[in-house]
């Protein structure tokens, strides 16, 4: 064992020389030729000429599956096909994006424990082997070979919990959820063209609008839905959605928190066979659904994204004919639905009907944060004006209850969580229908 512990270590040393990861399980040889340059721009390694291997199941039993030359190219190419790679999340590299759009930025969050990174990072780069491995310190006789080759197993602390408690997800997803979780606060620094009101300028908390104070509310207490505030969970709440938790459940209802899959972690199925085919599994992290089909005897994904899409329409149209939301259809024919704020940025309710020559106006943002062509960098540029209320015949014109508060939540949850309920059918479902029930068992809403 020493003696694997120094090759390991000689290794390790080669790796920082280098900057890619190879571990080697042979006898170190006469040095090769010099490797290729690897992808993205990565040196490859010099070339090694093996000899005998170590005796026993030390030879090549564990390092060979990751470490050959082929075996790592079959990765990389697996990993080019994924979002991590293809997207351009990279660009979000500032102190509140970088924690889990890029690869320093998540691995300083890693050692901080803070939820955001130190300053920006315009240099940062994309998500990559790195970010989610660590690749010194192999003790496979530990019995423990997670904790050795992942970057983290950690139960992880929610942003949206407000970081009370951890939660174990499994080591296998602990590793994801600390960035496919609800996003926590960010601040935006906001400018306005005409009046300076008091909260302008300031750093603004963009939580997902849903105040934990139900212990000392009801579904019929009013609420404020400021604009600036924001329904989005980010695309991000997949560990949520799979656990059965963080939607807006209401006093009375039971929910069915588990399912089939409770006791899956997210490799099961992101990182389940390569499909060569249709190019799915692996490091692609796109679920090869010809495993599925083959385990469940047909095609039950389908089905359940159908059932959760009709509820969702159905949801959407009842929030629409109360004035919660907006329904608009695309010139392709794409209908989305969104909420209208009952309130200005400052507090002031938007109250309708308005006469038509009114000279009321409503600060409101009028543009959207970008992405700076020249540092990468987003640039917070909302801007609040101060204009009439161009959708006054459409407000609600008095403010949410809780339970229109919730059903709104709801809608977003799933549907920006984007597996259309596949990550837990059954507390998908019952946040939709029991959103709809309410609202349907609430005609008039009243305090």
């Amino acid at each position: 064992m020493k003696k694997l512990q120094k090759i390991f270590f000689t290794a390790t040393l080669m790796i920082a020389a280098v900057c890619l990861v190879f571990v080697s399980c042979t006898k170190e040889g006469a040095v090769g030729p010099a490797g290729a340059n690897g992808k993205d721009g990565v040196n490859g390694l010099n070339g090694v000429n093996g000899v005998d291997g170590l005796n026993g199941k030390d030879a090549n039993s564990s390092c060979r599956v990751c470490h050959t030359v082929a075996n790592f190219d079959t990765k990389i190419a697996e990993y080019h096909l994924s979002k991590h790679y293809l997207g351009t999340s990279s660009s979000r590299n500032t102190k509140f994006c970088a924690r889990c759009h890029t690869s320093e930025g998540f691995q300083e969050i890693q050692g901080s424990g803070q939820f955001t990174v130190t300053n920006d990072m315009p240099n940062a780069t994309r998500i990559n082997c790195q970010t989610c491995h660590k690749h010194t310190g192999f003790d496979f006789e530990s019995g423990d070979t997670l904790s050795q080759v992942l970057f983290t197993n950690k139960p992880v602390y929610l942003n949206y919990n407000k970081n009370l408690t951890a939660t174990d997800f499994g080591k296998m997803s602990n590793l994801c959820v600390n960035c496919h979780q609800i996003r926590g606060k960010t601040a935006l620094v906001y400018s306005d063209t005409t009046l300076t009101p008091k909260v302008l300028n300031a750093a603004f908390d963009q939580l997902p609008y849903f105040p934990f104070t139900l212990s000392t509310n009801n579904d019929l207490d009013t609420v404020q839905y400021r604009a600036g505030r924001s329904f989005a969970v980010h695309d991000g709440n997949q560990s949520n959605l799979f656990a059965g938790i963080n939607g807006y459940e209401y006093a009375g209802v039971t929910y069915v928190r588990t399912w089939a899959h409770t006791g899956f972690s997210c490799t099961t199925c992101h990182m389940n066979t390569y499909n060569a085919t249709d190019k799915t599994g692996g490091h692609t992290l796109i679920v090869n659904k010809a495993q599925c089909t083959a385990c469940h005897g047909g095609d039950k994904l389908t089905p359940v994204q159908t059932s959760i899409s009709a509820k969702l329409v159905e949801l959407g149209n009842l929030l629409t004919a109360r004035k919660v939301f907006k329904k608009t259809t695309s010139g392709t024919g794409v209908v989305s639905y969104s909420a209208l704020n009952t309130h200005d940025f400052n507090g002031k309710l938007y109250i309708t009907p308005l006469p038509s020559d009114s000279t009321k106006t409503y600060a409101a943002s009028s543009s959207m944060n970008t992405v700076s062509t020249s540092t990468g960098l987003v640039v917070y540029g909302n801007i609040l004006k101060y204009a009439k209320d161009a959708d006054w015949a459409l407000r609600i014109g008095r403010p949410w209850t809780y339970g229109e508060l919730g059903a709104a939540y709801n809608y977003g949850y799933i549907n920006s969580e984007l597996s259309i309920g596949v990550h837990n059918y059954k507390y998908a479902l019952k946040l939709l229908q029991s959103s709809i029930d309410w609202l349907n068992a609430h005609p008039v809403s009243k305090k």
